[in-house]
């Protein structure tokens, strides 16, 4: 063997060791990164769990305040809160001084004592502007049926707390399975910031684990102004990926693998070195030519998988997000009956901030449906000139803006799908709109040219930098603080299945032009792919 395949051999060696070395400690890292992260995650989720206890109890206390503490009102307002599945065992009304005027559900003394008592105390004393909130410690003589208070104190309601009351089972494992939120993670819930057997709330892994050992994280959860909670997590297989875990030991492996082939290369290289020298000069030239045309074909190839993976993407987050905007928004409803003709002002802001949050989120959702449906048009006649002053009057003006509409006499006709059309301008027109912060004038054009119809939306904005404009068609990309940045792309597929083409021009304080270019005459799609689909063949 020459010296020089040793020396191949003894730092391909060295570099193997290293890699496994260094390569565990990083899956190492990264696993007890992605452990701390989901906890983390986990711990917000508890958070906003018990944040909605907050809304709650502040809701009552404003119904209490208003029926000036009466103790039929309350026990009517809290019945379904205490019959509920899941819900409290016992609400109660009481006097600072532990007093209880009243209360619904699971009987508790008539005057609360001990940790009752403490809770209530403890949230007079850190009651501030929006009221104070503790939780009592798990409490009880069984150690499978414990019971968890909450008190809470407002300043709409002075002399009086909320108090409620739930039975627990600490030691009941809660069922996971892989479809169900952090299941891959085994937790523990303790009331309290310390790990105590006697405050544990709940475990998803059976008593059996606890406590938990090894590689674990640990977060905390505000329960108002009291004492947050603590809760300790490991996770239950490795969150790298079985594949990241094995990565070590394959990089070993593979790395001296490598090494033995390089040494074998190196000893017949350097009989051969001579004659590959001739052979790649003498291919060089070829290979540049042929590399760029292969350059050129997967950049188009890689640019067509990228727009069908997002399109699928966009499907199926639009999908799954549909269905749970619309349970908040029937619960949204339905809170808002259960409130009353005369809701508290907190109560009233709250909700409309609600049903404003979740129609955006609506519209972001149609939009994400829209970029992935593709469908081709269904062209009828259709009048444009129509169509312009439909898409005004649907979409009016807003404040200290005018429209202008430069139209001929109509009708001019054209083929094409009404519905995708009429998208398209609703879109411009609003884009137009929403770039004149201070007002200004949306200038609606239609001419024609022959066999062509072109249609402009001018705006006298704040314009675009080039940078924008070059990349204002491309999905998901958007310079706005709303939205997702759907509305042109989906809008240039459309003009583009119609055969046509739309393009800006704009400038930072000078305002932007689209203009939309058709063909009045329907250039059926199936040509478009099949000359498509003949190109990439060539």
């Amino acid at each position: 063997m020459r010296p020089l395949s040793l020396l191949v051999l003894l730092a391909v060696a060295v570099l193997a060791t290293a890699s496994f070395v260094f390569t565990r400690h990083v899956v190492s890292d990264q696993e007890h990164k992605l452990l701390k992260q989901r906890t983390d995650e986990a711990s917000l989720y508890l958070s906003s769990l018990l944040g909605s206890i907050r809304s709650e109890f502040s809701s009552l206390a404003g119904t209490a305040a208003a029926t000036n503490s009466n103790a039929d009102a309350f026990r009517r307002s809290t019945k379904l809160l205490t019959s509920v599945p899941g819900g409290f065992a016992t609400m109660a009304l009481v006097r600072t001084n532990g007093q209880v005027i009243a209360q619904s559900g699971k009987p508790i003394p008539a005057t609360l004592d001990g940790a009752r008592a403490a809770a209530v105390q403890n949230a007079v004393a850190k009651a501030g502007l929006t009221g104070g909130l503790v939780s009592t410690p798990l409490f009880g003589g069984d150690p499978n049926d414990r019971n968890l208070g909450f008190a809470y104190t407002s300043p709409a309601l002075p002399g009086y707390a909320i108090y409620a009351e739930s039975v627990v089972h600490p030691k009941v494992s809660s069922p996971t399975t892989s479809g169900q939120p952090f299941s891959e993670l085994i937790a523990a819930v303790y009331v309290g910031t310390k790990v105590d057997a006697d405050q544990l709330l709940t475990a998803s892994g059976g008593a059996g684990t606890l406590p938990l050992r090894g590689d674990i994280a640990v977060a905390t959860s505000p329960v108002g102004e009291g004492q947050p909670w603590l809760l300790v997590a490991k996770a239950r297989r490795p969150l790298v990926g079985s594949a990241a875990t094995a990565t070590p030991w394959i990089l070993l492996g593979a790395v001296l693998a490598v090494g033995l082939f390089g040494v074998f290369i190196v000893e017949t290289l350097a009989r051969r070195r001579e004659y590959a020298l001739a052979v790649a000069d003498e291919r060089t030239e070829e290979l540049k030519g042929s590399m760029r045309e292969l350059a050129d074909a997967q950049e188009q190839l890689v640019r067509s998988e990228r727009l069908a993976a997002i399109g699928e993407l966009a499907s199926t987050i639009g999908h799954e997000l549909r269905n749970p905007l619309g349970v908040i928004s029937n619960a949204v409803y339905l809170l808002r009956g259960d409130l009353g003709p005369d809701p508290t002002e907190a109560a009233s802001r709250h909700l409309a901030t609600a049903e404003r949050e979740v129609s955006a989120a609506t519209v972001i959702v149609a939009d994400l449906l829209e970029f992935a449906r593709q469908r081709d048009p269904v062209t009828t006649d259709v009048d444009a000139v129509g169509l312009v002053d439909e898409a005004l009057t649907v979409l009016p003006p807003p404040k200290g803006i005018t429209t202008v509409r430069n139209l001929p006499e109509p009708p001019v006709l054209l083929a094409a799908d009404r519905d995708m059309l009429r998208q398209v301008l609703l879109n411009l027109v609003g884009n137009a709109y929403q770039a004149m912060i201070d007002g200004g004038t949306v200038t609606v054009g239609l001419t024609t040219d022959g066999p062509r119809l072109h249609m402009s939306v001018t705006d006298t904005g704040i314009g675009m930098e080039p940078e924008v404009s070059r990349r204002v068609f491309e999905p998901f990309y958007t310079t706005k603080a709303r939205g997702v940045g759907l509305g042109l792309a989906v809008s240039r597929r459309i003009v583009e299945a119609h055969g046509g083409d739309i393009a800006v021009v704009s400038a930072p304080g000078q305002g932007t032009t689209f203009t939309v270019t058709l063909p009045r005459v329907a250039v059926p799609r199936q040509t478009a792919d099949r000359d498509a689909a003949t190109e990439v063949k060539a």
